[in-house]
């Protein structure tokens, strides 16, 4: 098995493993996605030929490396090259995107991106969110325009933008999240879309001893907060804030200054000399770091939910984009965590939201029992049953031809 890479700091733990990493172009610095696609919402690349030189870059690397099928996630170059070129396709996806599962609920409360209406009560929000769930699928996040012309310089067949589902969508599309957060449309989803449970890295590794000796220091709750490789200086900063601001709380936190959020001169600036404060940008495994704490304050990508909820633990979270939106909904509904929405992500907000967490104790035992379901099933293992058994069906097939 090989990788493709573009670039990334994180390559290492590819090689340590054990396999092989080809390059692919263009080189970037791998420093986020945001950062090195050009982001510029509602579109994913900053432009049509920063996304050709992408879907180019996948197209040459297939070519050289003849590949019988190709997996990815949510990396709309991989999908699309692999597909113009006649590629088999497996992807693996943190919520199923197909139209089925946004017009039966897969969106639990209107998309903090449209403040006007989110400031009405979180019920009225969500039954609005239910009513118009299809409304929300002519949004232009959902028609990529950049994306399309790029993909049709490419050899793709169809000209025109791109839609959000076709974007991402393989032969074999694995879906590694929590059943039961899927259960009310599951069956509107085809046969191609399975539902195989949560994926993400154990916890094999170590946090550094420092790092461990902070959280377990006492004699308070120890919180752990990071915002992954989507967030932003302003929403870190803010949890900062939040932390520091009564010198009578008495929680030890760790705080990952991850480089695509901002620098590391930045964020120790914002938390002062404040000794229940360990700020650093060192790798964190996430699952050693939730074990340790209290609660987790993070935005709300799938692995950083995961290893929170996989360690019983309670969240105070932040959507930036509506999959993340998704993903603490769904947590804060099984009533183990808050959703803080983003256009009120202040330091009041927060403290508040984590003053809540700590002081109901029905928060962490919701979180343990959501966890303990977790725990008890195999995604990994599903998900490689699953896609063992297309790979048979796929060489059956090649022999039978």
């Amino acid at each position: 098995m090989n990788f493709l890479s573009c670039g990334s700091r994180f390559e290492y733990q590819i090689k340590d493993a054990g396999f092989n990493i080809v390059p692919a172009q263009p080189r970037v610095k791998g420093i986020s996605v945001a950062h090195d696609l050009g982001w510029d919402f509602p579109e994913f690349f900053g432009s049509p030929e920063i996304a050709k030189t992408f879907i180019d870059g996948q197209l040459a690397a297939f070519k050289e490396l003849k590949p019988d099928v190709v997996f990815h996630g949510m990396w709309a170059p991989a999908s699309l090259a692999a597909r113009i070129l006649g590629i088999r396709t497996i992807n693996f996806l943190p919520v199923p995107l197909h139209p089925g599962s946004f017009a039966h609920g897969l969106i639990r409360d209107l998309p903090d991106m449209m403040p006007l209406f989110t400031r009405l009560p979180r019920p009225m929000r969500q039954k609005l969110a239910w009513w118009g769930s299809g409304l929300m699928l002519k949004a232009p996040i959902f028609r990529q325009q950049r994306l399309g012309a790029a993909a049709k310089a490419c050899g793709w067949p169809i000209e025109g933008p791109i839609s959000l589902f076709d974007m991402n969508m393989a032969d074999l599309n694995l879906v590694n999240d929590h059943p039961i957060f899927h259960a009310d449309y599951a069956k509107n989803l085809p046969e191609n879309i399975v539902i195989t449970g949560p994926l993400f890295a154990g916890n094999d590794k170590k946090l550094d001893e420092d790092i461990a000796a902070h959280m377990k220091r006492g004699p308070g709750p120890a919180v752990f907060v990071s915002m992954g490789s989507s967030g932003t200086e302003e929403f870190l900063f803010e949890a900062i804030k939040a932390l520091k601001m009564n010198k009578a709380d008495d929680w030890n936190a760790v705080i990952l200054a991850s480089p695509s959020v901002c620098s590391m001169d930045r964020a120790r600036a914002c938390a002062g000399d404040d000794p229940r404060l360990l700020v650093t940008d060192r790798f964190i495994p996430a699952p050693a770091a939730t074990a340790l704490a209290d609660v987790a304050i993070i935005h709300g990508g799938q692995g950083t939910v995961q290893t929170a909820v996989a360690g019983g633990k309670p969240i105070v979270g932040v959507a930036l984009q509506i999959e993340q939106q998704t993903n603490l909904d769904n947590v804060m509904d099984a009533g183990a965590g808050i959703r803080v929405q983003r256009q009120f992500w202040k330091a009041k907000n927060i403290r508040n939201a984590v003053l809540t967490v700590l002081n109901d104790p029905s928060y962490t035992a919701k979180a343990r029992m959501l966890g303990d379901t977790l725990n008890n099933m195999d995604g990994a293992k599903t998900a490689a049953e699953v896609m063992w058994n297309f790979i048979l069906e796929e060489r059956s097939e090649k022999a039978k031809a």
